[in-house]
């Protein structure tokens, strides 16, 4: 597939979502931290719990993809916290610069990149590798998040309150009990989790038609360069390191390259670790992904 049509079937229907956000700010101006927290503690723990219940995927790869998603990033934070030494971040800033580079779009953008890219196969692993990539997000992100301006102790308590580590933990115990759940509930669970990533991208829009770019811009386009460049280096040569092949390899190097995840500015706005400063990240790398991932489509195709 040539570079334009990998852009136009693959990343331009996402970026007609993000517009569509976009324009209802612009004309309705919507309260997102409301809705934020709905995708919070309803749409993505519904998303997690409902993927993970109905994962064809071996489990070989599935422990593949787990561990891949753990050495990943594993790997950028000491990249990421390298950096908040070199720069000399305060308490606050280097928080809200972890969750720019660490916590990546594998739900709203990894979802569909790799869905239209990749086809079934890949959203099955894409599933996979966004419950791994969100129970980091909600157990480190969380603590990142908090740590900036509370203690220790109050920071790990934060953790507990995450429902989509509640919500993994369910679906694996259902699977390795065998449990049968009732019809209404799957169906419950499995069109809440439909609504996670419209309403994510819906929200990234919106956001994105409120953020300015005119403070911390040098910081900003640090962040995004981590993000979108040094992160596909580190992915690309974990993958050949763990011997990934096929849809497996495709899927976690794209995932793991994909912008900066709205469930950042939501821990940061919740924890008031610098918004703004994520909110400038996730608007630069979302739209610097348009060239980096289109490249990066191209290749692995």
């Amino acid at each position: 597939m040539s570079l334009l049509g990998v852009f136009a079937n693959v990343l331009l229907p996402i970026f007609i979502l993000l517009t569509f956000g976009f324009l209802l700010d612009r004309r309705f101006s919507p309260d997102i931290r409301s809705l934020s927290r709905v995708a919070f503690y309803v749409l993505s723990p519904s998303l997690i719990f409902s993927s993970l219940v109905n994962s064809t995927v071996s489990g070989a790869d599935s422990s593949r993809i787990f561990v891949f998603v753990i050495l990943s990033t594993a790997l950028m934070a000491l990249v990421a916290l390298l950096t908040c030494r070199l720069l000399r971040l305060d308490r606050i800033t280097q928080s809200a610069f972890l969750l720019a580079t660490l916590l990546l779009n594998s739900g709203n953008f990894g979802l569909s990149v790799n869905l239209f890219a990749f086809g079934e196969a890949g959203l099955e692993r894409a599933a996979l590798f966004f419950v791994g990539s969100a129970v980091l997000a909600n157990t480190v992100g969380v603590f990142i998040a908090a740590h900036g301006r509370t203690n220790l102790k109050e920071a790990l308590l934060s953790v507990l309150k995450a429902p989509m580590v509640y919500a993994a933990a369910s679906a694996f115990a259902v699977n390795a009990l065998h449990i049968q759940l009732p019809e209404p509930l799957l169906k419950t669970m499995n069109t809440a989790g439909q609504g996670a990533v419209p309403v994510m991208l819906l929200i990234l829009g919106m956001q994105l038609a409120r953020t300015s770019l005119q403070n911390d811009i040098p910081l900003i386009g640090v962040a995004t360069a981590l993000r979108l460049v040094v992160a596909a280096v580190v992915a690309w040569g974990l993958a050949a390191v763990m011997s990934l092949e096929g849809v497996t390899r495709q899927v976690c190097i794209v995932e793991a390259s994909t912008p900066t995840a709205v469930t950042s500015l939501i821990l940061a706005t919740e924890f008031d670790a610098r918004p703004q400063l994520v909110t400038g990240v996730i608007f630069l790398s979302s739209l610097a992904s348009m060239l980096t991932l289109t490249v990066l489509i191209h290749i692995l195709l």
